[in-house]
């Protein structure tokens, strides 16, 4: 194997994409919803006159307004939709940009694996007046509903969104009863905390958040979007007074003190931690509370005023069985804890939804080195370290590394948004035949250029034969044939992993040239023309990658 550190994306992300297409091998994890039972709103595109107020920097605000306004509508209306924070995680697992300027078709297809029943986009235009249109989409049929049309001053900003919201609403045919909407801002503060949620600098962020909350300092959605932002700059005491901020009365107050919870596990106040966890548990279980407490555990190393770890991570992976970090952190305890045979098990059901998850590979590498099967060890550390995750010091290789536990979000808290099928059973795994077959439809698929169905079926028969090197090659040419490069680039070096050809040094090569790798594609092809010297597609790489 060559030394060649891949820019990979992280596992987790590649998780979603592995599952997002594999929907025929069980049930939907979102089935458990009725079918058809929530929104995705994306951001509007924006047109701005000159002369209108605010003048273009208003255009930096006024499609995640419409978003943000539409889908917090249809929430208080009972009509189910995802929040900004469930569509930007999505996204961010999907490697995706949340903005307005994906295509239609990738909107609905981002739409289809989010489970969601329609999608809503439109357009904003700020002139004389404000107007607006909004488009739906049912995903279900693929039919698009009247386009809804609505005009009124910027200050009406509220006004005229709500009537538009109405009327998507009443599209949907499931109004019901459900929440107070909260109050709507004024005009300057909506405006502030919009600019700080878009803004593209933590300073600018911070700038706006702080404006908003200095004229309304009670409202949770300026509060937590402060958290959310002290957090990520690792102001964790500033992050926790925001949190706290937020009034028992407020809808987010649930969300409010999981962040609590979360803040003071990075301020080391796990007793604090524990207790808020324990509180909303009880009040309503989760998974992502269950996952958190069991992160407690771990970092305190101690069980007290509770179980152990493992425990903890086991139950949510019992409540909310398709999340893959649940079952990482259900591994990764059991690692910990010493626990062999357990922490392969957990281990190796994260890779087969996912073969380029580096720190499952670490982990599981380090629990075979030290249970002494070396060569097994091997194969998963040196698989870890292409993709970013593995120990240079082999002295360090049978330790199990600290601080991996992955942790949920606030957003996490709702189990509406689940990119992933639930597993299959034990009777179902391990079957190399039904894996043969699935991999001969690949093929045939992939040479008549259906790569839709072709994923579909390499999916299954990676999962149900995740080492085998072929259905990751040619995986990998799918993704190369759609310009996802760095996709690509990762399967093809599962492939070599799993077995070393001049064909997979070749599709590596091309695939690192296609991404401006030059030297790394050179590497690549000197390779493959030792493994095979008469290899007439490694020497027409060679010629285009050249001296």
């Amino acid at each position: 194997m060559t030394n060649v550190f891949f820019p990979v994306v992280r596992a987790w992300i590649v998780s979603v994409l592995v599952v997002s297409v594999c929907v025929v091998l069980a049930p939907r994890a979102w089935a458990q919803a009725a079918p058809g039972s929530r929104v995705l709103v994306m951001p509007f595109t924006t047109q701005i006159d000159a002369a209108a107020p605010g003048g273009e920097g208003t255009a930096l605000w006024l499609g995640e307004a419409a978003s943000t306004l539409i889908a917090d509508g249809l929430e208080a209306r009972g009509v189910g939709a995802l929040s900004r924070d469930q569509r930007l995680a999505a996204f961010a697992r999907l490697n995706l940009p949340m903005t307005s300027a994906l295509t239609r078709a990738t909107t609905l297809r981002v739409g289809e694996i989010l489970g969601a029943s329609e999608v809503v986009f439109g357009e904003v235009r700020l002139g004389d007046r404000l107007e607006v249109r909004a488009r739906m989409v049912r995903l279900a049929t693929g039919t698009e509903v009247t386009p809804i049309e609505h005009q009124g001053d910027l200050p009406d900003i509220f006004a005229v969104f709500d009537e538009v919201t109405e009327r998507l609403a009443s599209g949907t045919a499931r109004v019901r009863p459900a929440r107070a909407a909260l109050p709507p801002l004024a005009l300057e503060t909506f405006e502030s905390y919009l600019k700080g949620l878009v803004a593209t600098t933590p300073a600018a962020q911070q700038r706006f958040l702080e404006s908003a909350v200095r004229q309304a300092s009670a409202d949770p959605r300026i509060l937590l979007a402060l958290w959310d932002l002290y957090t990520t700059q690792g102001e964790h005491e500033r992050a926790l007074a925001s949190a706290n901020a937020v009034g028992p009365d407020a809808a987010a107050y649930r969300r409010a003190r999981f962040a609590v919870a979360l803040s003071m596990l990075e301020l080391r106040r796990y007793d604090g931690a524990w207790q808020a966890l324990t509180a909303i548990y009880e009040d309503e279980p989760a998974a992502a509370i269950s996952s958190l407490l069991g992160v407690v555990q771990l970092r305190r190393g101690t069980t007290a005023g509770g179980q152990t770890p493992a425990a903890y991570f086991e139950r949510a992976v019992g409540e909310h069985p398709e999340h893959t970090d649940y079952l990482f952190n259900l591994g990764y305890a059991h690692a910990r804890a010493g626990e062999v045979a357990e922490a392969l098990k957990w281990l190796r059901e994260v890779v087969r939804f996912n073969a380029a998850d580096g720190d499952a590979h670490r982990v599981m590498g380090a629990v075979l080195a030290a249970s002494g099967r070396t060569t097994e060890a091997q194969r998963e550390l040196e698989l870890a370290r292409l993709l970013g995750s593995g120990v240079e010091n082999p002295a360090l290789a049978a330790q199990v590394p600290p601080g991996l536990a992955r942790i949920p979000s606030p957003a996490d808290l709702s189990n509406a948004v689940e990119l992933r099928t639930t597993l299959l059973g034990p009777a179902q795994r391990d079957q190399r035949a039904t894996a043969y077959f699935h991999l001969d439809n690949a093929r045939t698929l992939v040479a008549g250029g259906r790569d839709r169905e072709a994923v579909d079926e390499l999916r299954r028969a990676i999962y149900l034969s995740p080492y085998e090197e072929e259905p990751h090659r040619l995986l990998g040419g799918v993704h190369q044939r759609a310009g996802r490069l760095t996709a690509a680039i990762e399967e093809y070096t599962v492939a070599l992993w799993c077995r070393e050809t001049a064909a997979g040094r070749v599709a590596l090569g091309e695939a690192l040239l296609e991404s401006g790798q030059r030297d790394a594609a050179r590497r690549e092809v000197d390779r493959a023309l030792v493994l095979d010297p008469a290899s007439a597609e490694a020497r027409a790489l060679r010629d285009r990658v050249g001296p």
